[in-house]
């Protein structure tokens, strides 16, 4: 044992050690690469320009601000969306000159990554009017403007500029050379007025805003931009439909603070066909908000019933189905090896005496505490705006890179080449006697173990219970999770409160050692897994690195289990073997070799978007959509049991189903928003949209039975 901790803290050592040399040697070359770069061009310009060249007493003066953007910048509109500030100004002019406030042009509407954000790039132009008396004073007039803006590109920073013009009193002034450049500003500048008519009904998250047909002409598409903040979820795109009398409505997704603390009225830019840009229009309005039926739309479908049973999800019934989803959990290809084992090894020591009440509440202490963790992690990581949900943390190349040597490691240990702890089989008996027996320390640590491994497996009622918990305050969040901990430890911690039922087992024997050996067979294989998984997340020489690491890994057990049955030691190379195991981790952690992510497909399965989902319905085509990762294991059982099979792609081509595959190997939040739309923190999750504007959710456990019975389901 003293051993295993010695190697332990020498790889822990040794990764710490790789990855500060990796942080700093990186810093070390960006400070360099900065100081020897020339001072960056300014990313905004700021100008002050006028449509004439004097300003004319008591008559309309336009003027304008123009901010000239570098290439790839922005700033932002008036309301800049999920992220970003207002564009503020500020002017000094002469007492008897009265100025008015800059009017802000349509913005662009941007959404990366599910982040959406109102903003201006290019060339922006914000129109005022200068107001002179019938007598001003002197001969002409200095106006000076001072800008402060948030300009972003990969990265933000806060900016300011100034600028000024010095303008006649003239009466009959000639145009400017940026007297165009200032008409046509006011082209794209939204008009403030009263829609008469306009009904804006919400129901739950759903918000339907109708424009009536004798106060506004639609003809391709109506949108909307908020004035005020934190009302609507952004990252939901506007959906517009036409009504049977000719109005024109938009379906959009109410914001979790509206929820919380709903507001009477709505301000926001009814944006129509395109706006004035595309020949189309701008209005700036506001209307009242009034309770009424909104129906579900297939793209915003908002919370939904768990495994098509109609009953939505409480928290009661989370927790509930939380523990059942534990206690399903020990069955899955990912922890059952783990647990499996580790019972034998109770069932043994109970053989031999041993009290092993300890052990089940040292297991139990160790899947709650990690799981508690986790659940903390998680909600502390969506509480800062990241989009993440279960398993989560194995769209992080480096987790799965340290998962790919802690699985090399249980696979040789499996195989007897060393052990985890010194049991008394040893035949060096001079090292069996110095090393203690399996402890409840050991078996605390298996329980951390068995959540760590637990992450790629999601089983059936798991699903709508995390997703139902990652969006309540954290004490119920917590609560169900810990639920599901206390489901997947009970059965160990039963077999050690009444260990009686043990005698249901076969007795210990030399079946065990084969038995173990057997469990080594999913072992390798999830460390084939793994691998391919990580080759979805990192380049060639990132996998060669792990490669590398993973062996050295090998053979730094390799000599453990040589000292710990007598053969001989050689520290040395376990130590050097050992510092390259932890040095290719640190160096994967670095991101150095991460591979960016693209939206592919699979075959027939086309890459999902929203987009796409809106294109297939208005054809009058179905739409299946897998929404996988490449490290869930439940997801590539899925495929093989049900997806792929022969029966189920003929039903699809049958039934002309668009196949749709979103891909959550690594982090995308567009698809993390929609799983919590659908009441999931996870994957997998299937959904059947249809034409009349349903969505069918399919179980976390597909058969090819399900599959069929939704496609029909929907032809009838």
């Amino acid at each position: 044992m003293g051993s295993v901790k010695t190697w332990l803290a020498a790889a822990a050592l040794c990764a710490a050690a790789a990855s500060t040399w990796a942080s700093g040697a990186q810093n070390l070359l960006s400070t360099l690469d900065r100081a020897a770069q020339p001072a960056p061009e300014p990313s905004v310009t700021v100008r002050l320009v006028a449509q004439n060249e004097g300003l004319t007493p008591q008559a309309e003066n336009l003027l304008a601000v123009v901010l000239e953007h570098a290439p790839g910048w922005h700033t932002y509109w008036r309301m800049p969306g999920d992220a970003g500030l207002t564009t503020q100004f500020s002017f000094t002019t002469p007492k008897d000159v009265r100025l008015t406030d800059p009017r802000f042009p349509l913005p662009e509407r941007h959404n990366d990554k599910g982040i959406v954000s109102f903003s201006y790039g290019g060339t922006a132009v914000f129109p005022f009017e200068a107001e002179i008396p019938r007598f001003p004073e002197g001969r002409s007039a200095r106006i000076s403007i001072h800008v402060s803006y948030l300009a972003c590109k990969d990265v933000c920073i806060p900016g300011e500029g100034t600028a000024e013009i010095t303008l006649p009193y003239e009466v009959a002034p000639k145009p400017s050379a940026d007297a165009e450049l200032v008409s046509n500003a006011i082209v794209n500048v939204p008009e403030v007025a009263d829609i008469r008519g306009v009904r804006a009904v919400y129901e739950e998250d759903r918000l339907k805003v109708t424009v009536p047909a004798s106060e506004v002409h639609v003809e391709k598409s109506l949108s909307f931009y908020p004035l005020d903040e934190r009302v609507l979820k952004l990252s939901d795109e506007p959906q517009h439909q036409t009504e049977e009398n000719g109005s024109a409505s938009i379906l959009m997704t109410l914001a979790p603070e509206f929820l919380q603390e709903p507001r009477a009225t709505l301000s926001g830019v009814f944006v129509g066909d395109g706006g004035p840009a595309a020949g189309g229009w701008a209005i700036e309005t506001s209307f009242p908000l009034e309770k009424g039926a909104v129906p579900k739309p297939a793209v915003f479908s908002g919370a939904l019933p768990v495994a098509g049973s109609g009953a939505s999800v409480t928290t009661l019934t989370a927790i509930v189905f939380a523990f059942l989803g534990g206690l399903i959990l020990n069955l899955m290809p990912c922890v059952f090896p783990i647990l499996s084992l580790k019972i034998l090894q109770l069932i043994e020591g109970y053989r031999r005496g041993e009290r092993l009440l300890p052990h089940g509440i040292a297991f139990t202490g160790g899947v709650l505490v990690t799981m508690g963790v986790l659940a903390g992690a998680l909600l502390a990581l969506r509480g800062v705006g990241m989009a993440l949900g279960w398993g989560f943390q194995l769209q992080s190349p480096w987790v799965v890179s340290l998962l790919l040597v802690l699985f090399v490691a249980i696979t040789i240990n499996l195989l007897g080449v060393f052990e985890f702890t010194a049991a008394s089989h040893l035949a060096d008996t001079r090292v069996a006697r110095s090393a203690p027996r399996t402890g409840a320390a050991s078996s605390f640590f298996t329980g951390i173990l068995a959540v760590i491994v637990a992450s790629p497996c999601t089983a059936p009622f798991m699903g709508a219970a995390l997703g139902y918990a990652v969006t309540q305050p954290a004490v119920e969040a917590i609560a169900v999770f810990l639920s599901l901990g206390l489901g997947m430890a009970l059965p160990w911690l039963l077999l050690c409160i009444f260990p009686g039922w043990s005698r249901m087992l076969p007795r210990p024997g030399a079946w065990m050692d084969v038995f173990r050996k057997v469990m080594a067979i999913p072992m390798a294989l999830a460390v084939v897994w793994l691998g391919w998984v990580l080759s979805k997340q990192v380049s060639l020489n990132g996998m060669l690195l792990m490669l590398a690491g993973c062996g050295s890994a090998a053979i730094a057990l390799w000599l453990l289990g040589r000292e710990q049955w007598g053969r001989g030691r050689n520290r040395v190379l376990m130590g050097v073997t050992s510092f390259l195991a932890a040095g290719a981790i640190a160096v994967i952690a670095t991101g150095e070799f991460d591979r960016a992510a693209t939206a592919q497909g699979r075959g027939v399965w086309q890459p999902w978007s929203e987009e796409a989902v809106r294109a297939s319905l208005a054809e009058g085509r179905p739409v299946f959509v897998d929404f996988t990762a490449a490290w869930c294991v439940t997801c590539q059982a899925n495929k093989v049991a049900a997806l792929d099979r022969d029966e189920v792609q003929t039903a699809f081509r049958d039934g002309n189903v668009t196949l749709l595959m979103g891909d959550w190997t690594n982090r995308d939040p567009a698809i993390t928003d929609i799983l919590s739309r659908f009441g999931r923190s996870g994957v997998p999750l299937y959904l059947l949209y249809r034409p009349d504007g349903t969505v069918q959710a399919l179980p976390e456990l597909l058969t090819p039975g399900i599959v069929l019975d939704a496609v029909k389901g929907g032809q009838q």
